[in-house]
């Protein structure tokens, strides 16, 4: 349950939720550290109440951060979920997803996992 869900059912429980509270939907994006499974970097992301998710799989070269693969789907608004993008894992490097959220109301929400060093066994 995210934080702001949280929050409004621990306000209704003691009988003083406003109105405006109430009617508030919540969102909820995490970006996942990347992780190696079946010898490929795995990149994502948990969303809740969006309306399109796109998660990126990010990696570190000399000129900085680039994008190695994405993977964006449409959603029911409310829904509750996860994406996933994965690349074949090379022999070692440096990776982070990056995921942005975009809600019902046409607003966007980005977040981003710390950078992690990955060495893929052969």
């Amino acid at each position: 349950m995210g934080a702001v869900a949280a929050a409004v059912a621990a306000v209704a429980m003691i009988g003083g939720a406003p109105q405006a509270m109430a009617a508030t939907q919540a969102y909820e994006l995490d970006a996942w550290t990347p992780k190696i499974y079946a010898h490929e970097v795995v990149a994502s992301a948990h969303y809740a109440g969006y309306k399109r998710v796109c998660v990126s799989l990010l990696g570190e070269t000399f000129e900085g951060w680039v994008e190695l693969k994405n993977n964006c789907v449409n959603v029911s608004p409310g829904s509750v979920g996860s994406v996933v993008t994965s690349v074949k894992c090379p022999t070692y490097g440096s990776f982070k997803t990056w995921v942005i959220g975009k809600r019902p109301n046409g607003h966007s929400d980005v977040k981003s996992s710390g950078g992690v060093f990955l060495e893929c066994r052969r």
